[in-house]
């Protein structure tokens, strides 16, 4: 059996991966069987009628619990197995796996971390410095969504703090922020946002010409 691995914290560019394999694998005449609950080791040793080439395919590592990983390191089968993960498959998961022929990962550039750790007022230069150079390799829509949940994360902080369930690292950085915006200000910010997401969505306009205009109106 050989196992590919899929996964990073670019969501977009590693689940248009996961699926164009999928789609090579049924034009190649492959059974391809999709996993998302934890039925695998079921999947595993269900009969192939017709003999065909066998491809399974998971959905979230998450779902390997130590029973089907001890499976997995003994399976003999001739299949391919794919492991797909929305984000990072830890390390220590990955060295305990027997037989991956590919690790796959698709990473975010540094730059959207340092655009969103940078997006408050008075930052306009390096916001747009560091805009400009994620939307070089990261999708403008993931940089958009992951800026929108920070934003939120920001607001509950502001309002209720007992609503994030976060590592002590994440919270000092959105109270970092938070004091950079305070309670009338994020709301109007989060509001501007979710209006250039509709405007985006319903007419023509570019959503990094949208954010750039934002930036330099909003937080200059």
């Amino acid at each position: 059996m050989n196992i590919y691995l899929i996964h990073g914290d670019n969501s977009i560019a590693s689940y248009k991966r996961f699926r164009d394999y999928l789609d090579k694998a049924k034009n190649n005449g492959f059974e391809v069987t999709y996993i998302d609950n934890t039925n695998i080791i079921d999947g595993l040793r269900s009969y192939n009628l017709f003999n065909n080439k066998r491809l399974i395919a998971i959905n979230n590592y998450s779902l390997i619990d130590k029973k089907t990983l001890e499976y997995l390191n003994k399976f003999k089968d001739d299949l391919e197995l794919i492991i797909y993960h929305d984000n990072l498959i830890p390390s220590a998961f990955i060295q305990k796996l027997h037989g991956v022929k590919k690790n796959e990962i698709f990473r975010l550039s540094k730059h959207i971390w340092k655009f969103i750790e940078n997006f408050y007022p008075g930052n306009t230069k390096v916001l747009i410095y560091h805009l400009n150079e994620s939307v070089k390799t990261d999708p403008i829509e993931l940089v958009f969504s992951l800026l929108s949940g920070y934003l939120k994360d920001i607001y509950l902080f502001l309002n209720t703090k007992d609503a994030l369930n976060y590592p002590s690292w994440r919270i000092n950085k959105i109270e970092f922020l938070s004091k950079k915006f305070g309670k009338k200000n994020i709301k109007e910010v989060i509001n501007e946002l979710a209006n250039i997401d509709i405007k985006v969505k319903t007419t023509s306009s570019n959503l990094k010409d949208e954010l750039d205009l934002f930036i330099l109106r909003k937080l200059e």
